[in-house]
Parts: structure tokens; C-alpha cells; sequence
């Protein structure tokens, strides 16, 4: 600063000294004088303004350091907390990496039990084409009709229990004899144990009847015939179970 106010000064006494009428001799030193100062002073100003600007810099420069110094100052709440949002972070990774596990092999299941349940549509809708076209021809067959009858002699009538049918392997009926049915069958009534549409083919029609506390299985073997009614007649006859079969074009033959 001693030195800009030194060359400050100078150039106001050059200055002053141009402004009177001076000689040619004083002309020429004036100029000498100017131009040194003039020169002193281009020299002096690019300085000054390093110096400010080195003034200017060290401020941010420190300031600079010491944020970087205390951003994160070792043990603070700050690191304490990104180290538990980083463990946490951490365990729901390894939570999902668990869950993917379980979720793929549950997918696997779930696509097995697609499969499963496509396999078992088709084999239903397979089931029901075959039941339509068995009902559709069943529709279309002539009417066949399936009669069973039980009758017994009038010595063996009042011997009889208890008389169970079946056809083609299911259970028909099952009854225990009254006294009112059994003096019907001593007068040579016959009951009809079973009525019903079939398929004109061979029937397995059994029946079991308690005769004298003792029970007697006779099994018979008859096929129905077409647009026709088919009768199988079971009879005790002096203590032993009958049977006797025919068909009629007519509903009731009697």
C-alpha cells in the first residue's frame, strides 16, 4: 500500500507540474517522469489484485476445510445411524432372499396342482361326453322294462322270514315278511319286489330269503330283452327257493 500511495503521488506531481506552460527542457523530463509512473503503476496493479484475490480465496479455502473436517466427526449420532439404516437395510435383503425361496417352491406347487386340476377337467369333461352319449343312446333304445316277483306255496309261506334282493350288484330291497303278506301267499299271491327301465343285456338278479330260520341265496342270470318287459319270478316251493323267467311285449302279462 506504502508503495501504490508512493506511485499515486508521484503521477499527481507529473500531472501538476504539465498543467502550467513549462519549457521544452521541462517538457521532455515531464514525459520521462509520466512514463516511469505510468510504467510503475501497470506493474503495481496486477499485484495488488493477486493479492486481493489470494485474500479473497483463503477464507473458502478454510472454510471449505473445516466443513470437510467436521462433517462427520467419528461416533457421532450421524454415523450411529447410517450404520443401523445399513444393518437394516442388510436384514430385509436377507428376509427377501428367504421369502424368494419359499415363494418359488410355493409357485412350484401351485403349478403342479394346475396341472392336477387340467388333467382332472379334461377327465371330467370326458366322463360327462361319454354319460351324454350312453343317455342319448339309452333315449334311443326301445323301452326295456326289469320285473322281479316272489311268491311261495302255501306250505312254505308261513315258514318265511326275511327276503333281500339285488341286481347287478346293488341292493334292491329288503324286508321282513308280515303275517298279512304271507296269508296273501298262501292264497297264491305274488309280490313284486322291483320294476324298473334297464339295458337290454345281461342282468345278475340275486336273492336271499330266511325260509324256516334258515337262509336260502339263489342267484340268477338273465338278460332283458329289448321294447319288452323281462320277469324273473323267485318262489319257495315245499321249503326250497325257485326261479323261473320270461319275457312279454305287453306291460302287464296278467
Amino acid at each position: 500500500m506504502r508503495r501504490t500511495s508512493r506511485i499515486t503521488a508521484c503521477h499527481g506531481a507529473a500531472i501538476s507540474r504539465v498543467a502550467w506552460n513549462p519549457s521544452h527542457r521541462e517538457k521532455s523530463g515531464m514525459k520521462r517522469e509520466a512514463l516511469i509512473a505510468l510504467t510503475a503503476l501497470g506493474m503495481a496493479l496486477p499485484a495488488l489484485g493477486a493479492q486481493d484475490t489470494t485474500r479473497a480465496q483463503r477464507p473458502v479455502t478454510s472454510d471449505t476445510t473445516r466443513r470437510i473436517t467436521t462433517a462427520a466427526p467419528a461416533g457421532t449420532p450421524l454415523e450411529q445411524l447410517v450404520a443401523e439404516e445399513s444393518q437394516r437395510r442388510a436384514n430385509i435383503a436377507r428376509v427377501l432372499l428367504i421369502t424368494n425361496a419359499q415363494v418359488a417352491v410355493q409357485q412350484e406347487a401351485l403349478r403342479n396342482l394346475s396341472d392336477q386340476l387340467y388333467v382332472s377337467e379334461q377327465l371330467v369333461g370326458a366322463t360327462h361326453g361319454q354319460l351324454s352319449l350312453a343317455a342319448e343312446a339309452l333315449h334311443k333304445q326301445p323301452s326295456t322294462m326289469l320285473s322281479v316277483l316272489f311268491a311261495a306255496d302255501s306250505l312254505s309261506a308261513a315258514r318265511l322270514g326275511t327276503l333281500a334282493l339285488s341286481i347287478d350288484g346293488a341292493n334292491t330291497t329288503s324286508m321282513s315278511l308280515s303275517d298279512t303278506a304271507r296269508t296273501a301267499f298262501r292264497v297264491g299271491a305274488a309280490n313284486e319286489l322291483f320294476r324298473g327301465a334297464v339295458l337290454p343285456t345281461p342282468h345278475t338278479i340275486v336273492l336271499t330269503a330266511t325260509v324256516n330260520g334258515q337262509a336260502q341265496q339263489l342267484v340268477a342270470r338273465v338278460r332283458a330283452l329289448g321294447d319288452a318287459v323281462t320277469y324273473v319270478q323267485f318262489a319257495v316251493q315245499e321249503g326250497k327257493l325257485v326261479q323261473t323267467a320270461w319275457a312279454s311285449r305287453t306291460p302287464n302279462p296278467f
